[in-house]
């Protein structure tokens, strides 16, 4: 699977499928003060496929020690690609409540 290609590889965050989201000395990009929606994973159902992980336009996913997907929030813009690619539809939209996220 995905997850063991990734711990083979040593695949970090920095420029995860070539593209680089957060370098050295750079501010991570905040996108998530727009959202209106955010992506929920129910790990109970999740299969661990990484597919969430591998299309996800904003590299927003990063794969846990346990070879679980995980939704980084303050990269995430909100889009729900993610849902509409997972297999067994572990992943729900959550709508955001209350304050967003400040500045």
């Amino acid at each position: 699977m995905l997850s063991k290609l990734i711990k083979e590889k040593d695949i970090k965050n920095a420029g995860k499928k070539g593209v680089p989201y957060a370098v050295e000395k750079q501010k991570l990009v905040e996108r998530a003060n727009w959202r209106t929606f955010k992506p929920v994973i129910d790990y109970d159902k999740c299969i661990k496929c990484g597919l969430c992980w591998l299309h996800c336009p904003d590299a927003a996913y990063d794969i846990n020690k346990e070879g679980y997907p995980v939704c980084n929030s303050k990269t995430c813009k909100g889009c729900l690609l993610c849902i509409e690619i997972c297999p067994v539809k572990c992943i729900k939209a959550e709508q955001e409540r209350g304050e967003l996220h400040k500045k």
